[in-house]
């Protein structure tokens, strides 16, 4: 099964368009989950299952358009997240961080387009 864990803090407008686009996509074999704080996404990886795939949907700073992306990209492309210091360390310090898909998406931009592109990804992973 396809697990999508949502990042991003819903009460601050820059940070809230992964949990909004996850909210909307609606995808079948599919579980979407809406990531409170790291503890909560540090549990939810340890317990998943080794068939499970796992792609996190996370806004990006200073993306143009949705990318995808590893965990080691969140150091080498010196890409800067709200979530890097807390998400991103925790995703680095896991066993399972080659079977970890991110979906990265800009802090801005039409939705409609941004929740296609992301469903465009989720197609190829």
């Amino acid at each position: 099964m396809i697990k999508i864990l949502c990042l991003g803090n819903e009460f601050i407008k820059e940070d809230s368009l992964a949990k909004r686009i996850g909210s909307e996509l609606n995808l079948e074999d599919t579980d979407v989950t809406f990531i409170k704080d790291s503890f909560q996404l540090m549990e939810l990886l340890n317990n998943f299952k080794e068939e499970d795939e796992i792609i996190i949907l996370d806004v990006v700073l200073g993306l143009k358009e949705v990318k995808l992306l590893s965990v080691d990209d969140l150091k080498s492309e010196g890409i800067i997240t709200a979530h890097d210091f807390d998400a991103g360390f925790i995703l680095k310090l896991l066993d399972k961080k080659q079977k970890i898909k991110i979906i990265g998406i800009p802090m801005k931009g039409n939705i409609s387009k941004i929740k296609k592109q992301v469903k465009k990804y989720l197609k190829i992973i």
